[in-house]
């Protein structure tokens, strides 16, 4: 296999046109950005991805928050490696995670690395801020009850 160098600008474009696919939901342009044999290490996951898997989360994130927006704050290269930092922002219109709709608009911080390779996505580490989010859905954080 031979890989295609690309610069860093061209691989800062590659994560950009990734996110603002997701935002608009173009799932085949999702696809086209990921390698077929991609995975997304995912905070709010048990489990990694792949590219099927990945779109299906994105797909639930968007029914719940049919406007969501990643705003990119930074955006730094090196070598074939782009991380992100993102503030990602979305009103809450249907249940998401068993939580009914609440008309919340929430905003929750994303860092982002994602490999490139042959002007696609391969490999993605992200870490966003799940509880933050949460908590903006109207969710309380309390401690265990203790058992004696």
């Amino acid at each position: 296999m031979k890989l295609v160098a690309q610069t860093k600008e061209q691989n800062k474009t590659i994560v950009r046109q990734f996110f603002e696919a997701v935002d608009a939901q173009d799932y085949n342009r999702i696809n086209e950005l990921l390698a077929p044999d991609a995975i997304i290490h995912y905070s709010g996951s048990q489990e990694d991805l792949n590219a099927e898997t990945a779109v299906q989360v994105i797909r639930t994130y968007y029914q719940a928050f049919p406007d969501g927006t990643h705003i990119f704050e930074d955006l730094i290269a090196e070598g074939n490696k782009v991380v992100a930092r993102i503030l990602w922002e979305g009103t809450q219109k249907a249940d998401f995670q068993g939580i009914p709709p609440s008309g919340n608009k929430v905003k929750c911080y994303q860092i982002s690395i994602s490999q490139v390779v042959d002007s696609k996505i391969r490999e993605c580490w992200i870490v966003e801020d799940n509880l933050g989010m949460m908590m903006q859905l109207g969710m309380e954080l309390r401690p265990k009850e203790i058992r004696k």
